[in-house]
């Protein structure tokens, strides 16, 4: 673990500190587990109250608190304060592997920049280019003619395919497959036929793709992310796809074919956007969501079929009242039948 003095950590992320400088860090923990040694970060202000109890040495903290006994970041963006500690952090607990293990497979051709690792079992094939500081983890594999941007981090049984680009500061979770073939075919006298998929895949910059994720490469240009996007595990992106930059992808999102995305659209959890859609730049669209016509920018959606969220709300608040209505209008058509047969009709 990073070990830090409160002062140090002030000047890491930004924040003013109140209380004694000295305080030294060991460890990350939650608020409710943290205690002595430890830093806890009180990530907005609805829980300032529980914070004040807090027996962290040292909290980093959106708003400055009069009870609490320990050191105090007091940092306007905590959340952003609360990334910047992850980092560090996280970089003590996973360490990278250093060098080109004599295990991996690395063709003669390829071309490795500076400070490059590749660990044990992994394979980067013939005209690969690997940019400096990337890294390749165990049993990881880098297709023929890919290109691997600098610094970025390809974990252990992750597949990029031939061909494949994928820009700077990206990191690819496990077992994720990026560049298989994308699903093309043609009914020919009764029998599915394939098509070739004989495109690629282009990754932009800063994108992370989680685990067990896959995006297929296009029939015949390029499925391509663009830079800064996220996408969770379990996710599929389909071939010809476009997903603008800064865009979100949450777990179980699914992509059809050719599907266009929008810059910072947020698609949720198990969404199903169905092939040749086009999605709006911001949209939104809620966990669930099935969307089978385009969304306009800025749009924020729910629901099968994908309507506008208060409309949709309004819908299931309705639906859910079917039984009562039913019952309802059976009495009403019952006094209907009364009344005509009362007037002789």
């Amino acid at each position: 673990m990073p070990r830090l003095t409160a002062k140090e950590l002030a000047e890491m992320v930004g924040g003013e500190l109140v209380g004694r400088d000295d305080a030294t860090i060991r460890d990350l923990r939650a608020i409710e587990c943290a205690g002595a040694g430890d830093l806890a970060v009180l990530r907005n202000r609805r829980g300032a109250a529980e914070a004040e109890a807090c027996r962290a040495s040292v909290l980093i903290t959106p708003v400055r608190l009069s009870e609490y006994a320990g050191a105090q970041v007091v940092c306007a963006d905590a959340e952003s304060a609360l990334a910047i500690v992850l980092e560090a952090f996280a970089a003590e607990r996973v360490p990278a592997p250093t060098g080109i293990s004599p295990d991996a497979c690395v063709a003669a051709d390829a071309e490795l920049g500076r400070d490059v690792a590749v660990g044990a079992g992994a394979f980067v094939g013939e005209g690969a280019q690997i940019g400096d500081r990337a890294v390749i983890y165990p049993n990881a594999y880098v297709g023929p003619r890919c290109r691997i941007g600098a610094g970025t981090v390809l974990h252990a049984n992750v597949s990029v395919h031939e061909g494949v680009t994928i820009g700077r500061e990206c990191i690819v979770h496990y077992n994720s497959v990026i560049g298989s073939e994308g699903f093309g075919f043609v009914q020919r006298d009764g029998r599915n036929v394939k098509l070739p998929q004989i495109g690629t895949v282009r990754i932009g910059d800063r994108v992370e793709i989680g685990a067990l994720t896959t995006v297929d490469r296009a029939m015949l240009e390029a499925t391509v992310i663009e830079d800064g996007v996220k996408i969770d595990n379990h996710c599929h992106v389909a071939h010809n796809c476009h997903v603008g930059a800064e865009s979100i992808m949450a777990g179980a999102a699914k992509l059809a074919g050719s599907v266009r995305v929008g810059r910072g659209v947020i698609i949720a959890e198990d969404v199903g956007v169905s092939d040749h859609v086009t999605i709006g730049d911001g949209a939104i669209l809620a966990a669930r969501t099935g969307a089978s016509q385009d969304i306009e920018a800025g749009a924020v959606v729910f629901g099968v079929p994908a309507r506008p969220i208060g409309q949709q709300r309004r819908i299931m608040a309705l639906t859910g009242r079917l039984p009562e209505m039913a019952e309802r209008l059976r009495a009403l058509e019952a006094e209907v039948a009364r009344l005509r047969e009362a007037a002789g009709g």
